[in-house]
């Protein structure tokens, strides 16, 4: 399944990672990020290029239970932190991330793509 609204952003380093997180124990040992032409440029305003709002993230993991449990920490934050929601897809070692400007049904699309 291909997304045609999606496009490649960039390819997230060790020394670039906003998050830190890159090549860690236990996090994503490679990240990717990517925009999506149905979210409204006036609603990412001011956020970073490469941020989830924009699009998403494809976060590859050593296991599956790495993977698991950082979507697990992600939505800890949303619970308490609304501004940062997301939808959060896990198949196998890889978790897609997607912006919150997407529609259920539109971020279903990445599920899909996934074969999450």
């Amino acid at each position: 399944m291909t997304m045609p609204n999606a496009r490649f952003g960039r390819t997230v380093t060790a020394e670039d990672d906003p998050n830190h997180l890159l090549g860690r124990p236990g996090q994503y040992t490679s990240k990717v990020t990517f925009t999506d032409s149905r979210v409204k440029e006036g609603d990412v305003e001011g956020e970073d290029a490469d941020s989830v709002a924009r699009g998403g993230a494809v976060e590859v993991f050593a296991t599956e239970a790495d993977a698991k449990a950082r979507a697990k920490y992600i939505q800890g934050i949303v619970k308490s932190l609304p501004a940062a929601l997301e939808y959060d897809f896990v198949h196998g070692t890889v978790l897609i991330r997607v912006s919150k400007f997407l529609t259920p049904d539109q971020a279903d699309g990445y599920k899909g793509a996934i074969g999450a």
